[in-house]
């Protein structure tokens, strides 16, 4: 086991910086993913099985790089990184509950995210209910 991360809570900014960086590679493995799908079928890539594949791409970006090192690459870049209670890993239920709610956060007119202003936490929603925290970690190499 490994000795839980010290930091201090993330401001809206990493977080957004973050998420551009993330989206940028998601936009990337989209493209990909659209390519071998027309490759293969011969057709464009529409319907609800290639939005499936999209949304399990998703999902798999974030699972992947949150359970292995609490962190993605755009999150690495802005020096932040996700973790439970008590600075571990999140787990398998804490990334879900994550990904689950984090859209309704933005959709909610971006009041879900705005929400760390609010509490001396700096938790957005999607960080309340999963029982996480985005920790900046300011003296990594």
């Amino acid at each position: 086991m490994t000795a839980p991360i010290k930091g201090y809570p993330s401001g809206l900014g990493r977080r957004l910086g973050a998420m551009l960086y993330d989206s940028l590679l998601i936009i990337a493995l989209f493209f990909l993913t659209g390519f071998i799908w027309v490759s293969l079928s011969g057709d464009v890539a529409t319907g609800l099985p290639f939005q499936i594949a999209l949304l399990a791409e998703i999902i798999a970006f974030f699972g992947y790089f949150w359970r292995k090192q609490g962190e993605t690459l755009g999150m690495r870049a802005w020096k932040i990184r996700v973790v439970d209670e008590a600075g571990g890993l999140p787990s398998w239920k804490q990334i879900f509950l994550r990904l689950l709610v984090a859209p309704a956060s933005l959709a909610a007119l971006g009041i879900g995210y705005a929400w760390l202003y609010l509490g001396d936490n700096k938790q957005t929603w999607h960080d309340q209910l999963s029982s996480t925290f985005v920790l900046h970690l300011p003296d990594r190499e």
